[in-house]
């Protein structure tokens, strides 16, 4: 009777050892974009070019240039979507000339929000006086 329940305990384990590591083998461990502008992330101003982005922790982000030049971002607003279309992408409010990062989506479901700067809401403010709303602009991903 106890090696009966001793290996039902074993097998309970190892299934759930099992689930948990293929739920993390789903999720992308980064993610690499062509952005074919500069834009703005947080507070730091970053040229066109290649990045990788990778999660660190649940709302924070690190966003590596290809030359090796590195920012971290804070997305602390959880976002959901329904679209089966969207897919892992960058979203960028752009005002003008100007882009500036706004959410992180790595996987189609769930994505992450920064929160406007300054800078953007100066941005936004100058164009809204001109009767111009902000364009979304979407970038896809690609999983690493």
């Amino acid at each position: 009777m106890r090696n009966k329940i001793f290996s039902s305990i074993a097998m309970l384990s190892l299934f759930f050892v099992l689930a948990i590591a293929g739920i993390q083998a789903q999720r992308p461990t980064g993610v690499e974009v062509n952005l074919p502008f500069d834009f703005t992330a947080g507070k730091a101003s970053l040229k066109a070019g290649r990045y990788n982005i990778r999660k660190l922790s649940g709302e924070v982000f690190s966003i590596r240039r290809e030359d090796g030049k590195q920012i971290i971002v804070n997305a602390p607003l959880t976002v959901g979507s329904r679209d089966s279309k969207g897919g892992a992408r960058l979203v960028f409010n752009r005002y003008g000339n100007d882009y500036f990062l706004t959410q992180v989506w790595l996987t189609q479901e769930i994505g992450q929000q920064l929160f406007p700067t300054k800078s953007e809401s100066r941005a936004r403010d100058i164009e809204l006086a001109k009767g111009i709303k902000a364009e979304r602009v979407e970038v896809s991903l690609n999983s690493n």
